[in-house]
């Protein structure tokens, strides 16, 4: 058993498609389709089922790639120990995060982190989706408010503020609101999803707290299209200060009861509990919070 068809083999389950294995590992589909067969006449078992048309893990194979995470992880931390008192990192991390958030914060941290560690790597994953640490091919997470899951290891980079925001072109056309009560009778941009609407706002004044009910004629289960709506004057928002640093900046919205903003939540880096953490992990968490103690979008 080599440890390199080990990777492809993971990939392949990650990914569920040859072909995408492939590409992200750089290699032909052909040589995937190899080392699979080769994997699995190593271990004596059909790890896929396979047809024209899907590609399904076996329970075998389920249970093998879950080992196989673990056994990959295991080595790497071999080599770390191998390098002794070597300061240089080495190896990958394997990172998810929220797309917008990946986009705008997260990758530029990774270009900053790369030109103190050139030798270790990034897999950034960005999705809206929340990513199993324990199933899933990750190291790390980024992650926004509570933790449902206990058995996560998280550690505060940010906070996540929230604030009230409009275009000049709708305070121009509608007055600055004056008090809470006022939002009652203006437009006000909501997210929701099926089973989901985001009608009342936590808003908070020093330590008064006061839920407020809105209305509005344009909902979204996306942050990036409310900030765009937002921006084209259709309605006031409550938008978190990473997704709207660049409009506050340009002019392009402005702040509506500034003296008030939503209930502040976390940004946590995650991680699954582990006996021993490669060094490249606690130092890449140690950077963002050094990057990030004062937040570059709060600035």
């Amino acid at each position: 058993m080599r440890n390199d068809d080990l990777e492809v083999f993971v990939r392949v389950a990650d990914s569920h498609n040859f072909s995408a294995a492939a590409r992200e590992l750089q290699i032909t589909p052909k040589a995937v389709s190899q080392r699979i067969a080769r994997l699995e006449a190593a271990l004596g078992t059909t790890l896929f089922e396979r047809n024209t048309r899907n590609l399904r893990i076996t329970d075998e194979g389920r249970e093998i790639a879950e080992r196989a995470r673990l056994a990959l992880s295991v080595l790497d931390e071999l080599k770390e120990i191998a390098l002794g008192g070597s300061e240089e990192l080495t190896g990958n991390i394997r990172l998810t995060a929220p797309a917008p958030f990946g986009r705008k914060y997260v990758a530029a941290a990774i270009t900053e982190f790369s030109r103190l560690h050139p030798r270790v790597g990034f897999d950034l994953r960005l999705s809206d989706q929340v990513q199993d640490l324990y199933s899933g091919d990750f190291d790390l997470a980024i992650r926004m408010g509570e933790l449902a899951d206990s058995r996560l290891i998280a550690r505060r980079v940010a906070d996540n503020r929230r604030i009230l925001v409009a275009s000049p072109s709708f305070i121009e056309a509608q007055g600055h609101p004056l008090r809470l009560e006022d939002l009652a009778g203006l437009n006000c941009l909501m997210f929701a999803y099926p089973g989901l609407l985001q009608n009342t706002w936590p808003l908070r004044k020093g330590r008064c707290e006061k839920p407020v009910t809105i209305n509005g004629t344009f909902c979204s289960d996306n942050g990036e299209v409310l900030r765009e709506w937002c921006v084209a004057g259709l309605g006031i928002s409550l938008r978190e200060t990473w997704d709207v640093y660049d409009e506050l900046r340009s002019g392009r919205l402005v702040r509506v009861l500034p003296e008030w903003e939503g209930v502040a939540s976390k940004i946590s880096l995650v991680r699954a509990r582990r006996e021993t953490v490669p060094r490249r992990l606690t130092a890449f968490s140690d950077f963002l919070v050094a990057q990030w103690q004062q937040a570059p979008w709060d600035a």
